[in-house]
């Protein structure tokens, strides 16, 4: 019984692509964390490492979060309308509707340079409903 000459061709493409697909998933040995933070996964393609790290709060102010947390508690709908829009933080015409978004970064500009350079340090998006 012959053996169709594609069957031979794939069976050879499998055998060589199989290590290329495994080694996507499994990290080698000598990558760890340069900062001490969790590992959550890595991508070897060739020579390029990406490796995954669980967020740390380094370089994250406590002060000025907590005091975001403290607005954000008081004025919901304004955190979580940020939250999904963050281009709304230096939004004048929104600011102009919410005063007490504005009065709130008159009294802490340091928050909302902060907020602007770096949203996902002060809101973190909700899961939508269904999700």
């Amino acid at each position: 019984m012959l053996v169709p000459a594609w069957v031979i061709q794939m069976g050879l493409i499998g055998c060589l692509a199989l290590p290329a697909i495994a080694q996507e998933n499994m990290p080698p040995e000598s990558v760890r964390s340069q900062n001490g933070a969790k590992v959550l996964g890595t991508v070897v393609r060739g020579n390029t490492t990406i490796i995954f790290e669980a967020a740390g709060t380094r370089g994250i102010d406590s002060n000025k979060l907590s005091m975001w947390d403290q607005f954000a508690e008081e004025h919901p709908k304004i955190a979580s309308t940020l939250a999904y829009k963050p281009s709304l933080i230096s939004d004048s015409s929104y600011l102009t509707k919410h005063p007490e978004l504005a009065s709130f970064f008159q009294a802490h500009p340091d928050i909302s340079d902060a907020m602007q350079e770096n949203p996902g340090n002060f809101v973190a998006i909700p899961p939508r409903p269904g999700e």
